[in-house]
């Protein structure tokens, strides 16, 4: 799967998960997961975002965080992406992934009660560090949704 990428500067191998053998990018080191593990994850929390504005259980806080969220791993796809020579299938899934990214702001923007908040920009250099799993996605319970903010 990890095939066709090359780093845009060499580095020492670095696995991002135990038995992981697909190397960290540079444009990856402040989340620390190879381009597969990334996409992968970014995929379960929208999937996740998705759920809770779909059942009305995101507050509007919920929602801003959730609306920072996708910019932030929107923009470390786009750094990764004009870096990396990418193999198809890796390409395919970075776009499958930006596709997840605009429907849940998309669902963000159409859900009842409220709008998702003004878009931010970023500067250059500002990646997320905890943009791979968001605290409030590691609970297992949906009653914490509502309590959390």
């Amino acid at each position: 799967m990890g095939q066709g990428v090359r780093m845009s500067k060499p580095i020492e191998h670095r696995a991002c998960i135990p038995r992981c053998k697909l190397p960290v990018p540079t444009e990856l080191d402040s989340v620390g997961l190879c381009v597969h593990h990334f996409t992968w994850s970014v995929e379960e929390a929208c999937a996740e975002m998705h759920r809770q504005v779909a059942l009305r259980k995101a507050t509007v806080e919920r929602r801003a965080e959730m609306a920072t969220y996708v910019g932030e791993c929107a923009l470390l796809l786009a750094h990764l992406t004009s870096n990396l020579c990418l193999s198809d299938d890796l390409k395919r899934r970075i776009l499958c992934t930006f596709l997840s990214l605009m429907n849940v702001r998309e669902n963000l923007e159409r859900a009842p009660n409220g709008h998702a908040p003004e878009k931010r920009v970023f500067a250059p250099g500002l990646f997320p560090t905890s943009a791979v799993v968001p605290g409030w996605l590691k609970s297992e319970s949906n009653a914490s949704v509502g309590s959390q903010g």
